[in-house]
Formats: structure tokens, sequence, C-alpha cells
């Protein structure tokens, strides 16, 4: 994190990550392959929406590619998923009989046991368990896509990282989900963007404002189970609306600029809302980068308001609208992102490309080549942008980036011993109201 936030060129800042690697920096590390048959087996952790996507992108990257195992905390999910999969895929693609259906917050295990090291296993749980499964998956010896974020906290990130390196010996190949790096047009905009095509950047601004999550019903979930079925809605489970969902905007916004940011301050909380839970209405943080420039962000979650979803650079000779919601992006004059009158300046000449999908294709075309590809380091970056803001939005103090990764702070200590039937790490009070951090009074261990 150290060299990190030192300060870096743009252009250096393009050669870290699976650039990096594509590049040959770890040659020499032992090589890892798929089954001696040329199948690769993979297993999914976590069977949400999320995961169901994932799957089913897996199965299109590689032909040569079969759902072997699945695990959940709940049977019904695991249940929908293969049986959805079974009617729409080619028959022998998913093999997971009732015995290869792991539930359960230890199933994961069971899953990963069922596969051979140069496997694949897909991570999309609650982000809280990543860590965890990403370390025993490593441990196993397979390759691995994990959904974003990487963590929720930061004792977690410094534990995916010790488990990277390992991961990185091995020859592992590691892809994140923030899936608009592989967006064609964006990876065009970026490159443009560091080739000076908007001048010098002077500021970043990422916003998120749609209507807010819906809490779905307890009904004869557990305590700790209705948390986990409503993950948005809770901060242990998804680190928070600004870890979660402005993730991806962060991640480009600081691509664009060529730098993580070094410092944090940051105001939000809740207003009206009364369903009991721990979803944020509003925040806005303003970040530091080496330079002194700033990035910042804002985000509601509330009804009737102004929808936007955007990361917004703003340069010397002109801005650029890119990142996740904005679809196609371009460079326009000026800086006024959002007038009826704005005059393009530049846009891509590639087409654009699913990139959930190219993130897959990236993956498994890795693994058959032998090609180094991990994405790990940078997307521990940007989620520690992210947990760093939930920090300084929630004590509300300034924090720098040093002062946020030695923080010890865990959501849930006792992770690795956590089971379905146990209580939840964050309880109720004798009303049904959960803990809401207030500034000026929380503060970080």
């Amino acid at each position: 994190m150290e060299e990190k936030r030192s300060g870096v060129s743009r252009r250096s800042f393009l050669k870290t990550g699976s650039v990096l690697a594509a590049a040959g920096f770890f040659a020499g590390a032992p090589r890892v392959h798929a089954a001696e048959n040329n199948t690769i087996k993979l297993a999914l952790i976590g069977c949400g929406n999320r995961g169901s996507g994932a799957i089913r992108q897996a199965l299109a990257a590689d032909p040569n590619t079969k759902l072997y195992a699945v695990a959940d905390a709940f049977q019904d999910k695991a249940d929908a998923i293969v049986n959805a999969l079974t009617e729409v895929e080619e028959e022998g693609r998913v093999d997971v009989p009732a015995e290869r259906r792991f539930i359960g917050l230890a199933g994961y295990r069971d899953a990963i046991d069922s596969l051979d090291p140069g496997d694949v296993v897909i991570l999309a749980t609650d982000q809280v368990f990543r860590a965890l499964h990403f370390e025993y998956a490593v441990q196993k010896g397979l390759n691995v896509f994990a959904e974003k974020p990487l963590a929720v906290d930061v004792p977690n990130l410094k534990r995916i990282q010790a488990a990277n390196k390992i991961a990185l010996e091995k020859n592992l190949k590691v892809s994140v989900g923030l899936n608009n790096r592989h967006y064609l047009r964006t990876e065009e905009t970026i490159a443009a963007i560091h080739d000076g095509v908007m001048g010098d950047i002077t500021s970043c601004w990422v916003y998120r404002s749609q209507d807010p999550h819906n809490l779905k019903p307890k009904g004869d979930y557990t305590e700790l189970q209705h948390q986990i079925r409503n993950i948005f809605c809770f901060d242990w489970t998804s680190g928070g609306f600004i870890v979660d969902a402005l993730i991806h905007n962060i991640d480009i916004s600081c691509w664009a600029k060529g730098a993580w940011p070094i410092a944090a301050q940051g105001v939000g909380g809740r207003i009206s809302r009364k369903v009991k839970d721990q979803l944020i209405e509003f925040a806005s943080v303003e970040y530091l980068f080496p330079d002194s420039t700033k990035l910042m962000l804002q985000t509601r979650t509330m009804p009737n308001v102004w929808h936007y979803f955007a990361s917004n650079i703003i340069g010397t000779k002109g801005c650029s609208q890119v990142g996740e919601g904005v679809g196609d992006p371009r460079i326009y004059a000026g800086n006024d992102m959002n007038s009826d009158n704005r005059k393009v300046i530049w846009e891509p000449t590639k087409g654009g490309n699913d990139s959930y999908q190219e993130e897959h294709n990236r993956l498994f075309a890795a693994i058959r080549e032998d090609k180094q590809w991990n994405e790990i380091e940078r997307s521990v970056q940007a989620t520690f942008v992210g947990i760093l803001g939930r920090m300084a939005q929630q004590t509300g103090q300034r924090l720098t980036a040093e002062q946020g990764w030695t923080s010890t702070f865990e959501y849930v200590p006792n992770i690795d011993q956590l089971s379905i039937d146990d209580d939840s790490p964050c309880m109720p009070d004798e009303n049904g109201n959960y803990f809401i951090p207030v500034p000026g009074e929380f503060q970080f261990s």
C-alpha cells in the first residue's frame, strides 16, 4: 500500500495488475494446468443473482468447462441455480447431483475440495466471506474468479493480500469482478485520457443516486439468515453502500487519474428511513490524491430522487463521462457534463462488448494459454478506497490512507467459525433497531 500511495505516473500506473502480469513479471513461477482430460471443473460458491450471472459467463467463456459443485448458505438457492442451468445448458455441462450441493456457511470447503488443482472456483457470496474463501481456494491450488468488493474491512483485505502472495507463487490465475475494466470502450477512453486528450486531470466525481434497496421480510429465518439474504441492507455483509455500490466508479476514476487517494473526509447517514436495517440514505466523501487534486463522491438511496450513476473526469482541455452506469463513454469540450449542448471532441472507435462476459473470457484464455493473470492488487486498492471513505463518513473524521490501513476493526472477528445457526454479528436491540454509527461519536480501532 505504501508504494501505491507515494504517487505514480499515469503510464507506470497502467503497468500494474493484470497488465504487469501479462508481461511476464512473474516468469519462472510453477505452471498450473487444468485437468488432463482438458475439462475445467467449476465450483460456484454463492448462488444468488451475481453468482447466477458469473457461472453462466464462466460456462460461456470456455466450451470445455462444466459446473461440478455449488455451495450456498441456503438449499433453495443452490437447487434453483442448478435446475435453471440444467434446463438451458448442453448435456454434461451441469453435473451437480445432490451430493455436490453443499449447504451452510462451511459448504465452501466441500465444494472447493471436490475440484482438482487448476480448476476454477467462482466466489460470489456476501463479500464478508471473500477473504476466507479466497484463502482456502489458493491453498487448494485453484484458479479464482472473485466478485467485488474483496472485503468489508482492512484486516480481511490484508488477509486477501497474504493469500495472493501464495497465488502468485503458484501461478494461479485470478480475476476480480470490476468488470468495467474490461469494457472495450472504457479501456480505449482511459487510454485517450492518459494520452492527454483532455489535458491534465483536475478533479474526479463519482455519483450513484438511486431508489433504496428493499428489505425482504424476515419470515421464519433466523436473524443471521435474514441478514445474509438481505446483503445490501447491512454493513457487515456488504461493507456498506459506499464500498459495495460505488467501487466500480471509484476504481475507474483512480484508473483515469493514475493514482490512489491518500486521505478522505466525509459525512453521511440516514434522514428519514424507517426500515429497520443499516442502509445509509446519503453520503458525501472528499478524497485527496497525492498531487492535491480531489476525487468527490456523492450518493443517495432515497425514493423520488434524481437518478445518476457515473464517473465524471474533469481535465484542463475537456471532461469525460465514463464507467459503470454510463454506457458509451466520450470526451467533451468544457467541463459541464450534463449540458444539453455539450460538444463531443473524442469518442471511442471500438465496438461495445459485454464486460461481464469479457472478464471471464480473459480469465479462461489465461488459464488455457498459461499466461499470467492476477487482478488482486489493484482490486485491493479499489476496495480500500471504498472502505476508507466509509470510515470517514461513519466517524466524521479526516483520515489518511496510512491511518485507515492500520485499522484493526473487523465486522466478524470469528468469521472462520461462524455457523448458519449462530446469532448475527449485528443483533438488533429490544426495539428491533440496529446499530447506526454516529459521526463524531463512532471510532474505528
